[in-house]
């Protein structure tokens, strides 16, 4: 499950909105699948206003005026700390990728600490994999082993982007 305070404070660092254009900069950069609801959103917003992590201002606009949210350097530090947290290697890819959008912010020091362990990890299961496939590939049947081929070939995938990523 995706970290809402770190869509919703990483959106706002990279484009200050209101409720409603967070939600589209959300659905249209982070991913067009992850869906925040308003019953989630508002009181996301609402509660980080108020810990001093981001700040609301009223802008006018047609009709109605707008509460434009902008980071501020509590909020930023706060982002910045969810960031550099070590991940455990189950992470779910979407929120691995979501925060790996922010290792620009962060050293590569603790940029390495998060991406290490599931490194780490991937290269075990991509052992582990190989060793299956060594022991039953025979046994398989031609489409069972095109699917566990195909696993092999996304955790290499995975170990080569971590790779990039460590060395960026």
């Amino acid at each position: 499950m995706a970290n809402n305070d770190l869509i919703i404070l990483g959106m706002i660092f990279l484009l200050p909105s209101h409720g409603y254009q967070l939600k589209k900069n959300i659905r249209e950069t982070v991913n067009p699948y992850f869906k925040i609801n308003n019953n989630v959103l508002y009181p996301a917003l609402a509660k980080m206003e108020k810990k001093g992590l981001i700040e609301g201002k009223e802008m006018p606009g047609k009709g109605i005026n707008k509460k434009v949210y902008h980071i501020t350097q509590k909020g930023r530090k706060h982002l910045l700390e969810i960031v550099a947290q070590p991940i455990e290697p189950d992470i779910d890819n979407f929120e691995f990728m979501v925060k790996a959008v922010f290792f620009d912010y962060i050293s590569k020091e603790k940029r390495l600490g998060v991406i290490k362990p599931l490194y780490e990890s991937k290269k075990q299961e991509l052992q582990d994999t190989l060793e299956k496939k060594q022991k039953y590939g025979e046994n398989l049947s031609p489409i069972a082993l095109a699917v566990l081929e195909q696993g092999i070939s996304e955790i290499k995938n995975s170990i080569g982007f971590l790779e990039n990523l460590m060395e960026l």
